[in-house]
């Protein structure tokens, strides 16, 4: 892997939406079934129809190839992720963090904190925000809220 990762974004649209199901149906899968029992395909797509965001949501491409998701939101408290999903074939090779050190850098240069839910069964992603800085601020019965300054 060449040591400056290069990646692009382009705008997610209406047409966009059934592959945006279906990468977060693989990559929440296991974690949802830890959290909350067998995953219920109609639930999962309801529960997607309600929170789906094409204006706030954008396609990660890298070599003109959709390779993640990330969702980020300006609010007066922060900047939100909301979502940050990788393809399976380049997780692990440091395109998660780059995006996430940007989005730190978004947030610094406006003077917020850089701010997210995780799934309390979500272990793997807890840990990779943490070492990227985050800290838990909360939670609610379902979700740990991490910030990083």
């Amino acid at each position: 892997m060449p040591s400056a990762l290069q990646y692009s974004f382009r705008q997610c649209t209406e047409a966009d939406r059934a592959w945006a199901y279906a990468l977060k149906s693989e990559a929440y899968h296991e974690v949802v079934e830890r959290q909350f029992g067998p995953w219920e395909e109609q639930f999962q797509r309801e529960l997607f129809s309600a929170r789906w965001n094409p204006a706030i949501s954008k396609i990660l491409l890298v070599d003109g190839k959709a390779a993640g998701l990330v969702a980020v939101e300006d609010r007066s408290d922060g900047v939100w992720i909301d979502e940050v999903q990788v393809v399976r074939e380049w997780r692990g090779k440091g395109l998660g963090s780059s995006i996430i050190q940007a989005l730190l850098n978004r947030a610094r240069a406006a003077h917020k904190p850089l701010k997210l839910q995780v799934l309390k069964e979500n272990m793997r992603a807890q840990n990779f925000y943490c070492r990227l800085g985050f800290s838990l601020i909360g939670g609610t019965k379902t979700h740990y809220l991490m910030e990083a300054r």
